[in-house]
């Protein structure tokens, strides 16, 4: 089981939520819409608060830098976004938490139930941070360097079917649709996402990230 972040945050996390329960003449507060990251703090106690407070269920790890230059700021070990579990935890950013979040609960949730008539249930990555180059140019580190990029390379749904990138991203099924409109709402939530419309290199995965450029080849 994942422990949360130090108690002050669940404390301030607390308190913001019965802020908001006690406006409006004290009745209960509508649950928010969902909204996009690039309003909300990406790094920082703030952001882990957001976190906290969505009920991700995460760990805050210790920031670190090395010789390289990759390391992360505000880093987390993230389990699960929206109530949707991760095939295996992750390290990544807060920033890049928080987008996974947001995913999920704008593109992937209401696509799932109108595409693939099921709830989904496992989002199925191979890895967050990891202190390397571009795949493009070696020279330059990757976002995966910095925490603030995941690859993403299955979707698994409540009847047991999985949509795998590799598999199924031409399958003209609802697996391939629910992949194909996945990948182009992602790029409403992170900064670049590559898909196989990209080049071969992201035949098998989305690559998404939170990066300081923007590119959308979903």
């Amino acid at each position: 089981m994942p422990c949360l972040p130090r108690p002050f945050l669940l404390a301030a996390a607390l308190v913001l939520t019965l802020g908001l329960a006690s406006c409006g003449g004290g009745r209960p507060a509508a649950p928010p819409a969902p909204t996009a990251v690039s309003g909300l703090p990406t790094e920082g106690p703030a952001c882990v608060v957001n976190l906290v407070a969505a009920n991700v269920a995460f760990d805050r790890v210790t920031d670190f830098r090395n010789q390289r230059g990759c390391g992360i700021t505000t880093a987390v070990s993230l389990y699960e976004g929206a109530a949707v579990p991760l095939n295996r935890p992750v390290k990544v950013s807060c920033g890049l938490a928080a987008a996974v979040l947001a995913w999920e609960t704008q593109v992937l949730h209401p696509l799932a139930q109108r595409v693939v008539g099921q709830p989904l249930v496992k989002v199925h990555h191979v890895g967050g941070y990891v202190c390397r180059g571009r795949t493009s140019d070696r020279s330059r580190l990757s976002e995966h360097a910095h925490g603030r990029a995941i690859d993403v390379i299955a979707f698994e749904f409540a009847d047991g079917r999985i949509a795998r990138v590799a598999e199924h991203w031409d399958d003209r099924g609802p697996l391939g649709r629910f992949l194909r409109e996945a990948s182009q709402g992602a790029c409403g939530v992170f900064q670049v996402v590559l898909s196989p419309n990209a080049d071969a290199a992201h035949r098998d995965h989305l690559h998404l990230d939170v990066g300081p450029w923007k590119l959308c080849q979903g």
